[in-house]
């Protein structure tokens, strides 16, 4: 079997297992509310109401996700640019996806996020910092990273997203806890980048899988993962994002201990 073909089995295999799973959730409540409605409380059918409500909203979301990707691979969503400050944005999205994790009754975990800023530019806080770009698509890349991030790390463990600057020479070269040489710079060496890390104590990602992470369908596979849903199409989605904004995203791991996300983006001076 060539390489195409397994691909393409893989494909349909992912696919088929990620519709029919809502598919079978909502069937499968929707029977027992028309058969057995009267003899259940109000309560009841209101869980199974919210189960079915649940599962479409997963199927809606698989759906989307196909087609979101597409639509930016051929060009046919353009983006919406505005200039923001990136600090502020950073809290926003921690704080919806802190407000949605609490409202989801089928989470795993329950890891924390904190704010970390590294760092200032030209005796500038963080908080001045600016990027242009389209707030609705970099918000989206920001949530698959802190949500793939808490899908793959143990009840109780702590997620911390940060922010630094990052210069032209120093850009993609240095691992996240390598701060005491990226805050060495000297006016020399001028921030052209800000740079986005996520870092996490989870399960951590095998070296072989590394590379292929941000690849369409790709899910980290191994039998501590086995529970965890997802179409693998987030960090592609993500890639793609941060791509158009002429950024670029990258991650490190060591299995056991955590994995860290970094995504950098071009400064607006």
């Amino acid at each position: 079997m060539g390489v195409q073909e397994y691909g393409a089995i893989n494909l349909l295999t992912t696919l088929s297992h990620e519709l029919r799973t809502p598919l079978a959730v909502i069937k499968g409540y929707a029977t027992t509310l028309m058969h057995h409605e009267h003899k259940m409380s109000k309560i009841e059918q209101q869980e199974f109401l919210q189960a079915i409500l649940q599962a479409s909203e997963r199927l809606e979301s698989v759906v989307n996700q196909i087609l979101e990707i597409q639509q930016l691979e051929e060009d046919a969503l353009p983006l919406q640019y505005t200039s923001f400050k990136l600090y502020p944005f950073i809290c926003e999205v921690v704080t919806e996806v802190c407000l949605q994790q609490q409202q989801t009754q089928d989470r795993q975990t329950t890891a924390d996020i904190q704010i970390t800023t590294e760092g200032y530019l030209h005796n500038i806080p963080w908080q001045l910092s600016t990027i242009c770009g389209d707030r609705t698509r970099l918000k989206k890349a920001l949530k698959v990273v802190l949500e793939n991030a808490l899908s793959y790390s143990p009840q109780g463990s702590q997620i911390v997203i940060g922010l630094r600057a990052n210069s032209l020479e120093m850009a993609g070269c240095l691992p996240a806890d390598s701060l005491d040489v990226r805050n060495e710079r000297t006016s020399a060496s001028p921030v052209t980048k800000l740079e986005i890390w996520v870092r996490d104590t989870g399960i951590g990602i095998e070296p072989q899988q590394l590379q292929k992470i941000f690849e369409h369908f790709h899910r980290i596979d191994t039998r501590l993962t086995r529970e965890v849903n997802g179409l693998g199409l987030g960090l592609a989605l993500c890639k793609r994002i941060v791509e158009l904004h002429h950024g670029t995203i990258w991650a490190e791991s060591e299995v056991g201990k955590g994995s860290i996300f970094h995504i950098l983006l071009p400064v607006t001076y």
